[in-house]
């Protein structure tokens, strides 16, 4: 797949693998992405950019990084192997190297992100963006401006904790600042709710 070779050698920086499992160079405008590891893709993951999908009417993908900001870069023959999951699946996979949504948006402008909960919270987690420190402004809002300017938005989903409560945006303690607000769609409990987790599902199979 030459087109996995070159985004290895960070030639490219993004490559889409069709159901097919042909790869492609042209990226998808304005798509609706889920983001993640898929290790494994589990029905949660299905579920979550169904729901997604019902009220955002754009393309949907999955999306896998190989460059990790916590991890070292995903072998290829582990990013085959996940990949071959979801084209399995009649689905297609965005595959970047893009490990934050400030470059996810750059290479992808346009797209609506679909996040969890934990994901929204290391969003807003000034740790991920000490690159983005500059102004008057925070990381987090350098990096949020960036995100804005290329047009994406995010579609955020709520979970269940511990205690098999459902947690959304309102349980929280910081808040959005307002000129940000309107980039963030929030699915209710009623919309979506999984209480799948990969890693549970991978201690299950070990």
């Amino acid at each position: 797949m030459k087109s996995l070779d070159r985004l290895y050698a960070e030639e490219i920086g993004a490559l889409v693998i069709l159901p097919d499992g042909t790869a492609s160079e042209s990226l998808p405008t304005h798509p609706l992405v889920l983001a993640g590891s898929f290790n494994p893709l589990h029905d949660g993951h299905r579920s979550m950019l169904s729901a997604a999908s019902s009220v955002v009417d754009q393309p949907a993908f999955y999306e896998i990084s190989i460059v990790n900001v916590d991890k070292p870069i995903l072998p290829r023959e582990e990013l085959e192997k996940r990949a071959a999951q979801i084209t399995a699946d009649g689905s297609s996979l965005i595959v970047t190297s893009a490990p934050r949504f400030t470059e996810k948006s750059s290479i992808l402008p346009g797209a609506t992100f679909v996040i969890g909960f934990d994901t929204y919270i290391r969003l807003m987690d000034k740790r991920y963006y000490p690159d983005h420190t500059a102004g008057a402004h925070s990381s987090v809002e350098n990096s949020l401006d960036l995100i804005h300017e290329n047009g994406c938005r995010f579609v955020v989903v709520g979970r269940v904790d511990d205690h098999s409560q459902f947690r959304g945006l309102h349980d929280i303690e910081f808040e959005v600042p307002a000129r940000f607000r309107s980039m963030f769609t929030e699915l209710s409990e009623s919309e979506f709710r999984s209480d799948l987790s990969s890693t549970d599902i991978r201690k299950q199979t070990r």
